[in-house]
């Protein structure tokens, strides 16, 4: 009878080293192969692990690759801040290569950058709407004409270097020019928070890290 291992999806917490759980710490160390992107694997020390480099071009191909192994070892599947946390694509893409081959997944939680986001600005998730732009195919800026009226928005922008400011011109063209909170790398030693308008934003053709999220006030 054939043992099925496990893929793990690991949230591996936001740029601060303290801020990974013990869980995860404990899955990366029992798994025999870790995979993810080269910035977030390459956090860690994995000696005598095989290590999967993923990339945009060929994912699909190499996690299906992954599932095949998951087929007799544990692979850990490292990923930056939470799973759940505008990672939904990526997150169907690994179901999908474990579906079609019988393999079981589980998601481990980690620390988002989100929260730290929060903090700063003095908030909770009860008083915003969280809105990801990080997301292949169209983007649709219309939510932020949806909700604004009602709640604070947190906004993570397009993974560009021009990312913010497509939200600065969005917001514009509404008539919104009140001061947002753009906060770059949020819990790394370089962590910086702006507070900018808008029309500051667009006209000086700002740029930003694409681990960015922005904070914009409520209409009213």
């Amino acid at each position: 009878m054939r043992v099925v291992k496990t893929i793990y999806i690991v949230g591996v917490g936001p740029g601060d080293p303290e801020l990974i759980t013990l869980k995860a710490l404990k899955v990366i160390e029992k798994c025999e192969v870790v995979a993810g992107w080269k910035s977030v694997v390459d956090r860690f020390t994995l000696s005598g692990k095989k290590v999967v480099y993923l990339n945009y071009k060929d994912q699909d191909m190499q996690l299906e690759e992954l599932a095949l192994i998951a087929r007799e070892k544990d692979v850990a599947i490292l990923d930056h801040g939470d799973p759940s946390v505008s990672d939904f694509q990526f997150l169907e893409r690994i179901k999908k290569a474990c579906e079609k081959y019988d393999v079981k997944y589980e998601i481990i939680p980690g620390v988002s950058s989100v929260l730290r986001a929060l903090h700063i600005v003095g908030s909770d998730l009860s008083q915003v709407v969280f809105i990801t732009f990080h997301v292949r195919g169209e983007i649709d800026y219309s939510q932020i004409y949806e909700f604004i009226k009602y709640r604070g928005l947190l906004i993570i922008p397009e993974p560009y270097p021009c990312g913010v400011r497509r939200i600065a011109e969005t917001l514009l063209k509404i008539g919104y020019n009140k001061e947002i909170t753009v906060m770059e790398r949020l819990t790394y030693q370089e962590e910086k928070i702006y507070k900018l308008l808008p029309e500051d934003i667009v006209k000086d053709d700002m740029k930003f890290s694409d681990l960015t999220i922005i904070y914009v006030p409520p209409l009213k």
